[in-house]
């Protein structure tokens, strides 16, 4: 989770580079400046500014409301702003030349405090197995699926290369550690998951689902990214899915549409009773 949330955060403070530290709005007293939008917010229209002042405002409100709360003292909280702090001041010192003010400091520690809560609130949120159920039996059309493969991937930029891969590996008595090895020799993942018929290249996935499941592919297959080393882990004929193979997945939506419901409610009476002067 931090790795996720350390990027992200990176990402949203190296695209704000207005630093004018112009006020934009006053929220309950707090001024909040343009050192915290994107830039190019001045070429926005009427409407877009309206609603990045509206998304900036409710999260000021948030961030305040959760920063006073117990959960913030604990090691994990510390710990998480702490390294999140120090890799975007590094990552905006390169990129800007510039160091982080507080304003940005603050916001960083306030986006931390609205994930950590948000992963709390779904670890204590329950759903019930008659939910679950309802949601299925109501929403039938979600679960069917196209034919479908699972696979192991490496794509490298020559055939020569590519086949020279798979003739190491065929002979292999422990192909699935072997694969994902030299797929992290190449600096790739290897296991790329699921895909439906027309998510992934044609000619890639015809030749993938014609084969058997736990087969490699003895011919490199070309497409626009390189000839990929294909590994068939699994396959499935279109279908719908049973409940027992949906409950899990239903479950989790649910739970996050209970978190983030009850989140824009708390968000909402923020905002109705907040002092915001332009």
């Amino acid at each position: 989770m931090q790795k996720t949330l350390f990027a992200l955060l990176a990402t949203l403070l190296l695209s704000s580079s207005l630093l004018f530290s112009k006020t934009l709005v006053t929220v309950n007293g707090h001024k909040i400046t343009d050192n915290i939008i994107p830039q190019g917010y001045e070429e926005l229209d009427d409407t877009k500014k309206a609603n990045l002042m509206e998304h900036l405002i409710k999260e000021e409100l948030i961030h305040t409301h959760l920063l006073k709360q117990s959960f913030v003292n604990s090691s994990e909280f510390k710990e998480a702003f702490k390294q999140q702090k120090e890799l975007a001041k590094e990552q905006y010192n390169k990129a800007t030349g510039k160091t982080l003010n507080d304003e940005q400091i603050r916001n960083i520690k306030g986006s931390i405090a609205l994930i950590m809560y948000q992963k709390q609130q779904l670890q204590a949120t329950s759903i019930k197995d008659g939910e679950i159920k309802d949601f299925y039996n109501s929403n039938q059309d979600k679960f069917n699926f196209p034919n479908s493969i699972e696979i192991a991937n490496i794509i490298v930029k020559t055939k020569e290369n590519a086949q020279a891969i798979i003739n190491r590996l065929k002979d292999d008595t422990n192909i699935d550690e072997t694969f994902m090895k030299i797929a992290k020799e190449h600096k790739q993942n290897g296991y790329m998951g699921w895909f439906g018929e027309g998510m992934a290249p044609e000619n890639l996935f015809n030749t993938a689902y014609k084969t058997k499941a736990k087969t490699l592919i003895k011919t490199p297959i070309q497409t626009k990214h390189g000839y990929h080393i294909v590994y068939l882990l699994n396959k499935k004929t279109a279908g719908k899915l049973s409940y027992n193979e949906a409950k899990e997945n239903i479950g989790k939506m649910l739970k996050q549409q209970k978190v983030l419901k009850s989140l824009e409610s708390k968000v909402n009476e923020l905002y109705g009773n907040a002092e915001i002067v332009y």
